[in-house]
This record gives C-alpha cells, structure tokens and sequence, in this order.
C-alpha cells in the first residue's frame, strides 16, 4: 500500500499553447537570478498565476518558501530555475529537478507561464529549454505533469502541448480533497475499527521530526514508495533518503515556515514499517499537503494504512485547528489506498496526469 504527491512537482503545470507553437520575438530565456529578490518575486508570481489559473484548490509555494528551495544547498538533486521574458517581463518559469543519488537518468519538469502573458511563445522556449538542459546533462528522460479536469484528459491544451513536444502519457493520479475538520468520533470508530488488525505494532504521530532512533528504518521505507506506488509506463529505482539527507530536509522546512506531522508504524523490533506524513504551511496554514503514505509490504493485511492516516488526522486537529483541508494524490490503480481514502471522505477534483519524453543523449 502505497501513496504519493510527487513532492518534487507539487502543483506542477504545462503551458497552454495559446496562439503560437514556438518561442515567439522577444523572448529571452535565462537562469533566474535567485539573489535578486524583485526578480524572485516577479517569478513567484508568474507561477502562481499559472498554477491557480482555473484551480481554486491548487495548493503552492509561499513567496518564502520558494526562495528558499532556490537558494537552498541540496545534496539530493539540483534545481535550476529558467525564466522566460517577453518585452523584459518574467512571463514565466520553469523548473527543472536533477536527481543527485538516484533516479539520475531523469529529470523533472515544471513550466508554468502566467495566464495574461500565454500564447507569445514563453512556454514553448521554456519546454525547450530544459530539453536542452536534460540532453546536455546526459539523462535520458524528462518527466512532467499536467493537472486537468477529469473529463478533459484527452484534448485539454496543457496535454496536447505536451504531446506536440514529444511526451507520451505515463500515468494518472487523481487529486482529492478532505474538508476538515472530520467528525472525531468517527475517527475514534475508524481507529478501533484498525486496532483490531495490528496487535503488536503501535502507532505514533511525532511534529516537527522524528526522534533519531526511528530516523533510519523511517528512511528504509520511505526509500520504497518510488518503487512501491504505482507509476504506470514510468520505471523508478528505490531512492536513496538517510538519516543526514532526512535532517538536512527538516531543516529546509523549517526554514521555509513549513512543519512535518509525521505518523508511524512501528513493529514490535522497534522498527517503522509504515508512515503517513502531513506538511503544515505557517504561510498557508489553512491548507495541508499529504506527502505520502506506505506501509512495508511485509507488513501489509493489518489495515496500518488506515491507521496511520486516522492517527495523522487526529494529530492534525490537535497541532492545525486552524486547517480547513487535506490534498492528496494517489494512482487511480492504486485501489487500496483510494479505498482509505474515500472512507476517510477525499473528493475527487481533477487529475494529474504524468507524461515523459526520452531525449536522444
């Protein structure tokens, strides 16, 4: 059982293709220059333009919490942030993910353009430039994901942008939303209901970090959801998280104003065997992020991934009371843990739909 939100491309989105099909005159595609804050913000806000254009729910970076992703030092992948400029105005942005431990013959994708500034040829620079970046770089893969409504999977413009460049269709997961709060005494059913599947482990919720002593088999499991989680026509090798790039994350969060609600697992040999995280935004505390969820696959069959996300949610009422909603993404394959989720009360409201490009390197 197994759950993810992509957190490398969360909100992601590609352009549509407006009127033109390739970079149009005047524009300039560059590295964004991160140490320059009206820049970084000119940029922040072409992003969030795009990423909320036509999406009420989208949840995305705080002005803080991207400048500091993009002047972060980060051992698990590099980010390079490319702007377009139309007539010298950031009309977009793109960002693209190198992973440095694993994973390393691909690359992730995002571009976004804001919406008053589509169809004179930004999006269709940006794309081709982080196909440059990845071709040079020598992967040979470039992943991308485009959020469109159920009933538009086929001929939304972000998807046949994205097939007009060369990307195939890999996979779908399905963005659903939990209002909160949810009634606590049906999460004390729900617990109970669990807690007769799994004696013998204990479930925990810990905020802000895990205690040093569950660091390391937190870290073995998280490794497997790359592998575990269901990815369609893409092929993810374990990843490669440790306690010290577990530490330098948390330390990022905080930084970046954000908190980690973590619920676990654990196993009578003092191991975690399941977890499922929540990310609480002080800049946006009224929206929750859940950035994954997995249970060991073998310790599966004592419902733990109902019990870690009941316990998560009763964490989250105690620590957030201010939180009105939980986002989430899963597989739409993935029955188990879309069964979980639809008891818990998650609504559909679009799909995220996962597409790659194979570059010749």
């Amino acid at each position: 059982m197994a759950t993810t939100t992509t957190p490398r491309t969360a909100s992601s989105t590609v352009p549509g293709p407006g009127t033109a099909d390739g970079p149009g005159t005047g524009v300039v595609v560059r590295l964004l220059d991160v140490a320059d804050d009206a820049e970084l913000a000119a940029a922040h806000a072409a992003r969030q333009a795009s990423c909320l254009h036509e999406r009420p729910w989208a949840k995305t970076w705080s002005a803080r919490e991207m400048a500091v992703q993009l002047r972060s030092e980060n051992t698990v992948e590099r980010l390079e942030p490319w702007v377009a400029l139309v007539d010298g105005h950031v009309a977009g942005l793109a960002l693209l993910w190198f992973p440095l431990l694993d994973n390393t013959r691909f690359t992730w994708a995002e571009v976004d353009v804001d919406p008053a500034w589509r169809g004179r040829g930004a999006g269709s620079a940006l794309a081709e430039r982080v196909a440059e970046r990845t071709r040079a770089a020598g992967r040979r893969t470039l992943l991308v994901e485009v959020n469109v409504p159920d009933d538009a999977r086929a001929d939304h413009p972000y998807v046949r942008f994205a097939e007009r460049r060369g990307y195939s269709y890999a996979n779908t997961e399905v963005r659903r939303i939990l209002d909160l709060p949810v009634d606590p005494d049906r999460l004390v059913a729900l617990e109970a209901q669990a807690a007769t599947h799994h004696d013998g482990y204990r479930i925990e919720s810990f905020v802000g970090g895990l205690p040093e002593e569950l660091r390391e088999s937190y870290c073995a499991c998280w490794n497997q959801l790359a592998v575990d989680a269901p990815t369609g026509e893409i092929e993810f090798e374990e990843e490669a998280q440790s306690p010290e790039t577990y530490a330098e994350e948390l330390g990022r969060l905080e930084r970046q104003g954000r908190t980690m609600v973590h619920t676990v697992a654990i196993a009578s040999t003092g191991e975690v065997v399941g977890y499922n995280d929540l990310v609480v935004s002080a800049d946006d505390p009224e929206e929750v992020m859940q950035w994954g969820t997995l249970v060991h696959r073998e310790h599966r069959g004592h419902r733990l991934g109902l019990a870690v996300k009941v316990r998560g949610l009763q964490e989250l009422a105690r620590f957030a009371p201010q939180a009105k909603r939980v986002q989430t993404c899963n597989a739409e394959q993935n029955a188990q843990m879309v069964g979980v989720n639809v008891l818990l009360g998650f609504r559909k409201v679009e799909v995220l739909l996962s597409y790659q490009r194979h570059l010749d390197t």
